[in-house]
């Protein structure tokens, strides 16, 4: 995990020397999340929320295309049976993003790392999960953004067995980027 997040860093450095208008900011909102797959069986979705970084990098000089890298702290889960299953996952979205004016569109692949749960037992959560995230939202130049978006996993949630369960997860984000006109 130390070597992929010093990638990442490293790549984000590099890049952000080599383009001037880079806008950096913040992101948070709600997760309302659940378990998607032929094995997620009756489990109910549950509200959480996300916290992260995020990092704007433009590759034409209108803005109108750019990459969009983030580090996001965020929970999951599901409740089934009375009991809620938490899980924390740092996740590293690396989105590109379109800008038509206020409207923004984005997507791209997602690595998930899961740090924790709220379970007394020890489970088979696999540690590293590869995924995407789509989403929409608007933007204004003061640098807020509201936004929707969905994540879903391609990796199963479980290490060990043949069950197919996957994170499902629709967000809603209030961002804001430093420095904005």
């Amino acid at each position: 995990m130390k070597k992929l997040l010093s990638l990442f860093a490293l790549v984000l450095v590099t890049t952000l020397s080599v383009q001037a208008q880079v806008g950096f900011g913040l992101r948070v909102g709600a997760n309302y999340s659940g378990f998607s797959g032929d094995d997620a069986g009756d489990a109910d979705r549950i509200f959480g929320g996300h916290a992260g970084l995020t990092a704007n990098i433009p590759l034409s000089g209108d803005n109108f295309f750019s990459v969009q890298p983030e580090l996001l702290f965020s929970m999951k889960g599901a409740e089934g049976l009375g009991d809620d299953l938490r899980l924390y996952y740092l996740d590293v979205p690396v989105l590109a993003r379109v800008n038509t004016g206020l409207l923004y569109f984005e997507g791209g692949p997602q690595l998930s790392v899961n740090v924790g749960d709220n379970q007394d037992f020890d489970a088979d959560y696999k540690t590293l999960g590869l995924g995407y995230a789509a989403g929409l939202g608007v933007g204004t130049p003061l640098g807020v953004s509201i936004g929707v978006r969905y994540n879903g996993d391609f990796s199963k949630l479980m290490d060990e067995g043949d069950a197919k369960i996957y994170n499902d997860v629709f967000m809603l984000t209030l961002g804001y980027t430093f420095g904005s006109r």
